[in-house]
């Protein structure tokens, strides 16, 4: 390939990206998987949006990519959200499993006033043979590391729009400065070069997709701060 066609095909690469461009109902293509698009990923029931986010970040994959100096420190960037981020729902799971009991009393009480929702925990707690069983500790220790889990995500969902909008920048708008670093290596790998940017925008795809699925669990963290909120003040 001469130096023309490799600067005529990293100009291309550069000016339109690799944006995830996708109608709603249909998966994102990513070399031969079937990626959930942010649509799809809402529309399934919580337990199987949480298992198929995980699932396509497993296929994703977790390795690291060498393609130019200039790109590889922002690609490692990327892969630590990716993984903090698939840390983070892999937590939530374990959450959710160690706390189904709360989770379902939760879900039950979620429209009732104040003093329905205090004498729905009383009602429940009276029936309880064990100080284990009573759903108001649970609901404490659910809280507790629910909100954990909730900063992490917070954090992460800064670093996810920050990152993306880097890519964006560095497809658009620094064309001339990575040839200019690179030179000649830049361009004779240009389609390396390509593999790698879409590599690193379905992973920030995929992690944002995580990240929203916490945002909304966030509504449930907030019915069990609200019941709680309503123990501590009887």
């Amino acid at each position: 390939m001469n130096i023309i066609k490799c600067m005529t095909l990293l100009a291309a690469l550069l000016l339109f990206g690799c944006a995830i461009n996708v109608q709603d109902g249909d998966d994102i293509k990513y070399n031969k998987h079937n990626i959930v698009s942010k649509f799809n990923a809402k529309l399934m029931p919580r337990e199987q949006r949480l298992a198929r986010i995980s699932s396509d970040m497993k296929k994703v994959g977790f390795n690291k990519v060498s393609v130019s100096q200039v790109f590889n420190a922002f690609s490692n960037s990327v892969l630590s959200i990716f993984k903090h981020q698939h840390n983070i729902i892999t937590e939530h799971k374990v959450l959710l499993d160690n706390h189904r009991d709360v989770l379902s009393f939760l879900m039950a009480n979620k429209d009732k006033d104040k003093g329905q929702l205090q004498q729905a925990i009383n009602d429940f707690d009276k029936t309880a043979e064990t100080e284990k069983e009573k759903i108001g500790p649970k609901i404490k220790a659910y809280e507790k590391a629910s909100d954990k889990i909730w900063e992490e995500n917070v954090k992460l969902s800064l670093l996810i729009t920050e990152q993306t909008l880097r890519l964006a920048y560095i497809i658009r708008l620094q064309g001339d400065d990575l040839i200019g670093m690179q030179g000649l290596s830049m361009l004779m790998n240009a389609n390396k070069i390509g593999e790698a940017y879409k590599l690193a925008e379905i992973r920030l795809h995929l992690a944002k997709v995580a990240n929203e699925f916490i945002e909304d669990e966030k509504a449930i963290i907030d019915i069990a701060k609200q019941l709680q909120t309503f123990q501590n003040a009887d």
